[in-house]
């Protein structure tokens, strides 16, 4: 409750400062950036060629940067190949930072099911979606779900296709480096 008599003395003071018909100030402007910065803590990124099912990854953003950069150390000891060295942080990045998988699917037909809402993976009823593990094995009815990797959960989930996991962790390390950013476009379609 704090915060919101917070916000409506900031929304005072603006309004007393800059009445309705004067532009706003760098300073209204920069306020409003940070704000949008930082209540983004968690995004919702999909994976491509899931798209009848629109399946989405929910990301949560790090408690600081050594939880990143100790994944990055343990793969640069392990792994001498830089490819290798790269997909494997990607991948343990993906399965560090994952909050669960959602599915918001285009059109459900007459089941009453919005289009427009993201549901939890969760066909077990858990009360949690489910992540890059044997319980995903299981839902896709991938063998030895009860002993697979979450790297190998993360490969086939992804087709075994490398470029398509790097795609993917573009995405996510953008929106790491600016919680605003478009999750949607491809790179190369952003014009950056």
């Amino acid at each position: 409750m704090q915060d919101s008599n917070v916000d409506e003395e900031i929304s005072d003071v603006i309004e007393k400062k800059h009445p309705a018909n004067v532009a706003p100030s760098i300073v209204d402007l920069l306020k409003q950036d940070f704000e949008e910065l930082a209540e983004h803590e968690d995004a919702y990124i999909p994976i491509m060629g899931y798209e009848n099912t629109g399946l989405q990854v929910r990301y949560r953003m790090p408690g600081n940067g050594k939880e990143l950069d100790n994944i990055a150390r343990n793969n640069m000891r392990k792994h001498k190949d830089a490819f290798t060295r790269n997909v494997n942080i990607a991948i343990d990045t993906m399965i560090h930072l994952c909050a669960g998988l959602y599915v918001q699917p285009p059109d459900l037909g007459d089941n009453g099911a919005d289009p427009n809402v993201k549901y939890e993976l969760d066909p077990a009823n858990s009360g949690h979606p489910v992540g890059f593990d044997g319980n995903l094995a299981e839902i896709m009815g991938w063998e030895g779900a009860d002993t697979i990797a979450s790297r190998d959960v993360v490969r086939k989930l992804f087709g075994k296709n490398d470029m398509a996991i790097m795609s993917h962790f573009e995405r996510l390390n953008r929106w790491l480096v600016n919680t605003k950013a478009d999750l949607t476009s491809e790179i190369w379609q952003m014009g950056e």
